[in-house]
């Protein structure tokens, strides 16, 4: 079978969560035709040199045609918020900043500039002057003063504000449970204070009115795993598969479900099918590491493959390295286990089994004193290896999950 590595970036790209759903709704949904123009510094003309040179990756020539562009006395309210999306989209949140402070400036009525602009200092790691954007904003509508709600949860909980987050985040939800975002930000928010019941019943009701939202099925089926519903994450991730055959990290959940219930045969076929798809998420090749050393002990050379392929791709995959320092010690390697397990212990000092197995190779090296206090480490962390790989499971998912700062960009 031809195994086709991950991406560098991986299968979790989320291009067409980017789009608004107002994107300008209250502007020309057509971009203007550019004017012929007298000199070179029209509006109309830079805006055109800005979203080229940001096409061609030239982000500093951008930059400096911003800073003409907001040089000019009066500049539409479309063109502003246009090129703040454009740097937006490209992670350029300075600069798509400078855009959308502009247009609040000149437009103080116009929800979306203050919107995008509590975005954008959001996506900047500027949640304090975010939250104070987005307090400024004015709302006419009853869906403006829902996304100004759900957007101040975001921002709150950015800032570790757990209670005012839940409770505008909630309140966005309940006004507008159709919304996938808002129920994603709500769900994302219970499944990280682990509080997994209110997780599930968010996603459920989200998924009842979205059946063909693949992350909200997710978000549902995660939530049951993490809650101890096994049974329910199965069937659920198998809907999910109905609806996204091709979504990698789907059959990454379905798989470690089934390997945690014992059903090794099935996660086994599960990851096997994963791993032909286009961009394998790279833990599927962990998992099909830790479920062939289980079932074919003696298949060194495909388990050392797989797991090379995931720690090239998650260089932070201490588990991974767990894994096959495990498969070198059983086959008598010991100098390579040792640097498995020293680099797991590297990437994670608190991995109780690194350490386990850190003193085992110690020991049989001969190095008594170094055996002695690892054993130390181990006795006073002693956590288990399957809660170590559930929350991997946890965090992976949970990244997968996160909507980008982007989706609401109006």
């Amino acid at each position: 079978m031809t195994r086709n590595a991950p991406t560098k970036d991986g299968s979790r790209t989320r291009a067409w969560r980017v789009v608004s759903f107002l994107i300008l709704a209250c502007q020309a949904s057509v971009h203007p035709q550019h004017e012929r123009t007298q000199g070179p510094a029209s509006p109309a003309l830079l805006e055109t040199q800005i979203e080229e040179s940001l096409a061609h990756g030239a982000p500093s020539l951008a930059s400096t045609r911003l800073h003409q562009l907001l040089r000019q006395p009066h500049l539409p309210s479309a063109l502003l918020l246009r090129a703040g999306i454009a740097f937006a989209e490209r992670g350029l949140y300075a600069e798509a900043s400078q855009a959308f402070e502009r247009a609040a400036h000149d437009n103080p009525n116009l929800f979306e500039a203050h919107y995008n602009l509590a975005l954008a200092r959001l996506a900047d790691n500027r949640a304090a002057a975010a939250l104070s954007a987005i307090d400024s904003a004015p709302y006419q509508t009853q869906q403006e003063a829902t996304a100004r709600l759900y957007l101040r949860g975001k921002i709150e909980a950015a800032l570790g504000q757990e209670q005012q987050a839940a409770r505008d985040l909630s309140a966005a939800f309940v006004r507008d449970p159709q919304e996938e975002n808002y129920a994603l930000d709500l769900g994302l928010f219970w499944l990280r204070a682990k509080r997994y019941q209110q997780a599930e019943a968010v996603f459920a009701r989200a998924s009842a009115s979205n059946p063909r939202s693949p992350y909200l099925l997710l978000g549902l089926a995660l939530a049951q795993f993490l809650a101890g519903r096994t049974a329910k994450c199965v069937e659920t991730s198998r809907r999910l598969f109905a609806v996204a055959p091709e979504f990698s990290v789907a059959r990454l959940l379905l798989g470690f479900a089934l390997y945690v219930q014992g059903d090794w045969a099935g996660a086994a076929q599960t990851v096997a099918e994963g791993l032909k798809l286009a961009n394998p998420d790279p833990y599927l090749f962990y998992l099909d590491a830790v479920i062939r050393a289980k079932q074919q002990p003696g298949d060194e050379r495909v388990i050392l493959a797989d797991l090379a392929i995931a720690e090239r791709a998650l260089p932070s995959c201490a588990l991974c390295y767990i894994a096959s320092g495990k498969v070198r010690q059983q086959h008598n390697d010991w100098a390579g286990a040792l640097t498995d397990f020293q680099q797991a212990i590297r990437l994670d000092p608190n991995l109780a089994e690194g350490w386990y197995h850190l003193a085992s190779v110690y020991e049989r090296l001969g190095r008594h004193s170094e055996a002695a206090q690892a054993r130390q480490h181990f006795q006073h962390i002693k956590t288990s290896d399957e809660l170590r790989e559930k929350e991997m499971m946890r965090s992976v998912l949970l990244q997968t999950l996160q909507p980008s700062h982007l989706s609401h960009v109006h």
